[in-house]
C-alpha cells in the first residue's frame, strides 16, 4: 500500500514512526486507516534523509568530504542553488536593461575619451597660431611646452 519494502515497514515500527495495534490474539497489526497518514507525517521519502522524528531528536552530525568541509543537506544545497540562479538571472536582466556594463567596455571607452581629449588639447597651440597670426614660433613652442607639461602633470596625478 505504501510502495516500500517490508523491511522499511519493520524499521518504521521499530523507530515508532508507525503505530501498531494489538488485537485480541496479541498479534501486532498496523491500522490501515491511519497508516498512510502516519507514514507521510513521520517519514521523509527522499534518499539519505531519514525520518523526521529521528532528525528532530538527534541533530545529524555533519558529513565531511575529502576536504574535511561539512556537506550541506539537500534542502540547504537546493536553496543555495536556487538563490544563485536567481542572482544570475537578475544580473542578466540588469545587463540587458543597460544598468550593468562590463568593466572592459568601460575601460576601453575611457581610454578612447582620454586619448581624444589629449589629442584635442595638444592641438591648441596650432589653433592659436591659426587664429592669432601675430604669434611667433617661440610663442607657439612655449604654448606646446605648457600644454605638454600640464598633460604630464595630469598623468602623474593619476598614477599616484
Amino acid at each position: 500500500m505504501l510502495g516500500v519494502s517490508r523491511q522499511s515497514i519493520y524499521n518504521a515500527i521499530k523507530e515508532n514512526r508507525l503505530s501498531v495495534v494489538v488485537d485480541a490474539d496479541g498479534t501486532e497489526k498496523i491500522d490501515s486507516n491511519t497508516m498512510r497518514e502516519e507514514w507521510a507525517k513521520n517519514t521523509q521519502t527522499r534518499i539519505n534523509v531519514g525520518p523526521v522524528r529521528q532528525r528532530e531528536k538527534q541533530p545529524r552530525a555533519p558529513r565531511l568530504g575529502k576536504t574535511q568541509e561539512s556537506i550541506p543537506d539537500y534542502d540547504e544545497s537546493r536553496a543555495r542553488t536556487e538563490h544563485l540562479k536567481a542572482e544570475l538571472l537578475e544580473l542578466e536582466r540588469q545587463q540587458k536593461e543597460g544598468l550593468l556594463v562590463k568593466a572592459e567596455e568601460v575601460e576601453l571607452k575611457w581610454v578612447e575619451i582620454v586619448t581624444l581629449a589629449r589629442t584635442k588639447i595638444m592641438g591648441i597651440p596650432t589653433k592659436a597660431k591659426q587664429r592669432i597670426p601675430d604669434l611667433d614660433t617661440d610663442a607657439v613652442t612655449m604654448l606646446e611646452d605648457i600644454v605638454r607639461e600640464t598633460l604630464e602633470d595630469l598623468a602623474e596625478s593619476v598614477d599616484e
